[in-house]
């Protein structure tokens, strides 16, 4: 048996023909149990691909400003499968263009997979870093013993992920390591880099990689250790980029052996190089480029002092960090036998959260899942909280939620974490700081938000931020002991300072751009609402809970620029899908408009889940890009005409 990391590099070598040439194929993930979010956005040549695509010649659309000059310029249109978008070694996002080709990704089809050139950093290990982990193996694995690996962003990171596959693996195959001996692991939100967690007979061990850039964690090469790894990089988010892979592969002298855009390797070396100067020393104070981008960050957030702002290497490793943070303030005020707090997710989250919660690793207390959010739910909240006194460390909530886009009410969840002292954590990824007032409300003790996103816009960089909140006794808290506890980890190995010079530049046009979606976004959701062939749209303002959003809206700000919908029975949501001629793949927040089957795509094997919450299984989730109000109804309204199956009849002539 294999890993899962070792599976993904025995296809990243097969890519490799006569004398090292790269040949088209993908980096794909081997595990058909979680979605994939991919990404990445380069243009290769065409041969790469297969020929069920929209265009034979896939257009792109020049950057937003001036702040992409001299970067590959964003699709416009559906891209072939497989293709990242945009054209960048580092993007975020990937080509499905096809209904086929999100069930086929789902069901491991070959002829999908192997089309994929990369993938979402945390679902899909990025060519640098398949390579750096090959490297480790090669120089620390032990002869006559197997092994594998996983990269980590930081040493205490490295150590919560060893703590993690001893409970999780090694746990779980009912070895002396856990059974008898975990009780000596420290707690997940309790981790130091100067922990020693090696136990006896354990076959979980860490390694330096390069000080302060790089760490791993090794680990037997089998299936089971493999998969378990990969849901530690997945659910926390402390992954290594590939601005930090390459450029720990520069600094041992290691030559790159794939990229992800082909021959051209657009890969902006002569930029990766500036960045290399600018953060010169980061390694051991914060540099320049990450302070601007903390104070950026705290203006944009309603915050006085970047004290506030905290860095992640991705938008989950963000929620992770709020989750270590509260749990620890429950440590401090209830003692160890509450066991850090139970953990509730309020509302029907984006998949990771809930899973993160969900592990007896990361919450031992366990997790309350109230996955509706409505008024129902919120009676059920109080009753648990009622009965439980002060069990409760923290709860996560969205505003608004994916896919459904409904908006929980932060004003009475306020009122129940100040009675029952729990922290009220709201990942505002789809809102964003501009358009709503979490922190000067003093609604929210800490936001959470992906940088990735709209924040950034061009999705060729991964990255996250918690704003702790100075208008709260407990967001004050949680500054200082995020300064105290993780300052050395956030600080400086949070967010590698490359992959922040690279959202500080796609950032600064980041309050016209959210003007325009926000604008473009209202008048496509109105205009579907009212369309004859739209069942159904999913956006705040159509939303039973748009009183909810509208008390926390800023002056002269919108709703955002992500939607869904479902389609009337009489239009084939199949056809609609591949004829609709946008950028389709995972992601939101990019400044090219994005469409996907999100319930496919992020509970495939969960379809039955998915519903119990009124999440449909053909819902299309759009995230809308820059491109004008006429264009997109354009090519919608192409899409409808193509896909209707009959002319759509009234309830009367239904009957």
């Amino acid at each position: 048996k294999c890993c899962a990391a070792s599976l993904q590099r025995a296809a990243w070598k097969r890519s490799r023909g006569p004398g090292g040439a790269k040949l088209a194929t993908s980096v794909w993930d081997s595990s058909s149990l979680t979605p994939c979010y991919h990404g990445n956005d380069q243009q290769v040549p065409m041969r790469c691909f297969s020929a069920n695509v929209a265009s034979d010649t896939p257009k792109l659309m020049p950057t937003s400003s001036s702040v992409g000059a001299g970067l590959p310029p964003l699709p416009t249109n559906s891209q072939p499968l497989g293709f990242p978008m945009p054209n960048d070694e580092h993007a975020c996002s990937v080509s499905l263009p096809t209904w086929s080709s999100v069930v086929g990704y789902e069901e491991g089809v070959p002829a999908v997979t192997n089309a994929m050139l990369c993938g979402y950093p945390r679902f899909v290990y990025h060519p640098y870093v398949l390579q750096l982990m090959s490297m480790v193996v090669s120089k620390y694995g032990i002869d006559n013993r197997p092994e594998d690996c996983l990269v980590l962003p930081s040493e205490e990171a490295a150590v919560r992920c060893q703590v993690f596959l001893q409970q999780a693996w090694e746990g779980q195959r009912g070895t002396a390591v856990s059974v008898e001996a975990s009780g000596t692991l420290p707690d997940n939100s309790l981790v130091k880099s100067s922990d020693s967690v090696v136990l006896p007979h354990s076959r979980i061990r860490r390694v330096e990689v390069v000080p302060g850039l790089v760490y791993a964690v090794l680990f037997p090469a089998e299936t089971e250790a493999g998969m378990a790894a990969k849901a530690y990089w997945q659910h926390t988010g402390e992954v290594v980029s590939s601005r930090r892979a390459y450029f720990t592969l520069k600094q041992l002298g290691v030559k790159l052996e794939k990229t992800v855009t082909e021959e051209e390797h657009v890969c902006h070396e002569a930029q990766l190089e500036e960045d290399e100067k600018t953060c010169a020393g980061g390694n051991n104070n914060e540099s320049l480029v990450q302070s601007q981008l903390r104070e950026r960050i705290a203006q944009w957030a309603s915050v006085k002092s970047a004290d506030s702002v905290f860095l992640t290497p991705s938008g989950m490793s963000a929620i992770y960090l709020a989750l270590r943070s509260a749990r620890r303030r429950h440590f401090e005020r209830y003692g160890d036998a509450a066991r850090g707090g139970t953990s509730v997710v309020y509302g029907f989250p984006y998949l990771d959260t809930l899973k993160l919660c969900s592990r007896p690793e990361f919450s031992p207390a366990g997790v309350e899942f109230f996955g509706k959010g409505d008024a129902q739910d919120m009676a059920n909240l109080e009753k648990l909280l009622d009965s439980k006194p002060n069990a409760v460390s923290v709860l996560f909530t969205e505003l608004p939620s994916n896919p459904l886009l409904n908006c929980p009410d932060l004003h009475k969840l306020r009122e129940l974490a100040n009675k029952h002292d729990f922290v009220l954590a709201v990942d505002d990824t789809i809102s964003n700081f501009l358009n709503v007032d979490l922190i000067e409300s003093g609604l929210a003790d800490v936001v959470c938000t992906s940088l990735t996103k709209l924040v950034s816009g061009r999705g060729d960089a991964i990255a996250g931020s918690c704003v702790t909140n100075p208008n709260t006794p407990t967001g004050q808290w949680m500054q200082l002991d995020l300064q105290k506890q993780e300052c050395h980890d956030v600080s400086i190995n949070g967010l590698f300072c490359p992959d922040a010079a690279a959202v500080l530049r796609n950032s600064v046009d980041f309050p016209e751009r959210n003007d325009r979606i926000n604008e473009t976004s209202e008048v496509i959701a109105d205009w579907l609402d009212s369309h004859p062939d739209v069942e159904r749209v999913y956006y705040p303002k159509q939303s039973d809970s748009v009183s909810l959003y509208q008390n926390v809206q800023k002056q002269k700000s919108g709703y955002g620029g992500l939607m869904s919908i479902v389609l009337h029975p009489h239009v084939c949501q199949r056809t609609f899908y591949d004829a609709l001629d946008v950028a389709k793949g995972p992601s939101l927040g990019t400044n090219f408009t994005l469409v996907c089957p999100y319930t496919l795509l992020a509970h495939y094997h969960e379809l039955d889940f998915a519903m119990s919450y009124n999440v449909p299984p053909n819902l299309l989730r759009i995230a809308i890009g820059l491109e004008s109000v006429e264009e997109l109804k354009q090519k919608f309204d192409d899409a409808f005409v193509s896909s209707r199956l009959y002319p759509k009849l009234d309830q009367k002539q239904a009957s």
